[in-house]
Order: C-alpha cells, then sequence, then structure tokens
C-alpha cells in the first residue's frame, strides 16, 4: 500500500546547507527507491520546512533516512505518515 510521508523540520543553517542536505536525502531515495517529491514551506507555523516522500512502506523509509544523519541544523523534525484508504 502506497505512503506518502511528510518530514516536517527547522532549519537553522543556510540556503546552500539545506541545498546540500536534499542533494543527500535525493541520493539516498534513488538508492531505496522512495520517491522524493521536494521539500514545501508548510502553512503550519510550527515548521520551517516539509519533506515529502512516496514509498511503499516505513520500512521502506527508515532505510533511506538512516543512510543521511540528522545534521547540526535541523534542530528537530517530526514525520506524519498518511495512508491512502480506499472509499
Amino acid at each position: 500500500m502506497p505512503l506518502i510521508i511528510l518530514l516536517y523540520f527547522d532549519w537553522t543553517g543556510n540556503r546552500k546547507d539545506l541545498g546540500e542536505w536534499a542533494d543527500k536525502i535525493k541520493k539516498s531515495c534513488e538508492e531505496e527507491d522512495v520517491e522524493y517529491m521536494g521539500i514545501y514551506g508548510p502553512m503550519n507555523v510550527k515548521w520551517n520546512y516539509a519533506a515529502m516522500f512516496n514509498c511503499d512502506s516505513v520500512d521502506q523509509f527508515r532505510v533511506m533516512a538512516r543512510k543521511v544523519p540528522r545534521p547540526a541544523y535541523m534542530p528537530h523534525y517530526i514525520n506524519e505518515i498518511l495512508f491512502q484508504t480506499s472509499l
């Protein structure tokens, strides 16, 4: 069952640092067959950014994410998992 995973996070670094982290995430996604859908600016005032992913399982996402250590510029984050429902 396909999942969409949102990674909400704050970022204290500059745009160059964010781009370098995003490049590492993209590479890891390609290696683990996770679709990287980009970084977005959420309307939620709590978080600076949201990265969006499409994958087949939470385990697949976790394997991908473990390949890229959390940078010091990301002081905290949270994942939201969206399961597809059939009506």
